[in-house]
């Protein structure tokens, strides 16, 4: 008769061989459970949006261009500043015998002096000022405006309301148009404003060998 297999009839060193075989059996089980699960609650890796910008790092918008040239700004007829923009203090006005605030900058010439554009733009106006006379308003960009008044009632041809100018188009030339201003030289009375807060004219412009400054 076959004899059966019993491992209580084993000897002590075959029983510690079998229990050690069956305990590395265990614990690689329980490692391989382990490993498993680990893998199961792993979460998958996420790819992270791009940074936002944070208000304080965005560059304002700019009017240029790309590949156009920085806005600069010349003086718009050869001469000498006989009258400076002032806000502040009035300015004895020898034609009106009053005191007023001048909002621009006269510059003194010669009648039919040419006048050009001060810098790029677009023709916006072109009126009879009561006081100024003859005018032509230009709109630049970042919110500029420039202003030539004291213009002969004839402008350079083309000059209308729309015209796109290079800075250095001819307008037309010094006149004797403004009334409140008859009393002066020959001159071109030369306005600015900066979304329509009127500013000191020579901020923008200075002198340098080829009369030119970037804004």
């Amino acid at each position: 008769m076959e004899k059966k297999f019993s491992f209580s009839d084993q000897s002590t060193k075959t029983k510690i061989i079998y229990g050690a075989v069956i305990a590395i059996l265990c614990f690689s089980a329980v490692i391989i459970g382990l490993v498993a699960a680990n893998r199961k609650t792993e979460v998958p890796p996420v790819d992270e949006p791009p940074a936002q910008e944070t208000p304080g790092d965005q560059t304002p918008p700019s009017d240029e261009k790309p590949g156009e040239e920085a806005l600069t700004f010349t003086l718009p007829v050869s001469g000498e500043i006989m009258t400076a923009h002032s806000l502040t203090v009035p300015v004895y006005s020898e034609t009106l015998g009053e005191w007023r605030f001048h909002t621009g900058v006269d510059i003194a010439t010669e009648v039919a002096a040419p006048v050009y554009a001060a810098a790029r733009g677009e023709v916006s106006a072109i009126y009879s000022d009561p006081m100024l006379g003859k005018t032509v308003e230009i709109t630049h960009e970042n919110g500029i405006v420039t202003k030539y008044s004291n213009l002969n009632a004839t402008l350079a041809e083309g000059i209308e309301v729309g015209t796109a100018l290079a800075s250095g188009a001819l307008l037309g030339v010094v006149g004797d148009t403004a009334v409140s201003e008859v009393g002066k030289e020959a001159h071109l009375h030369f306005g600015m404003s900066v979304n329509g807060a009127s500013v000191n004219p020579m901020d923008y412009i200075e002198k340098t060998t080829d009369n030119s400054s970037t804004l």
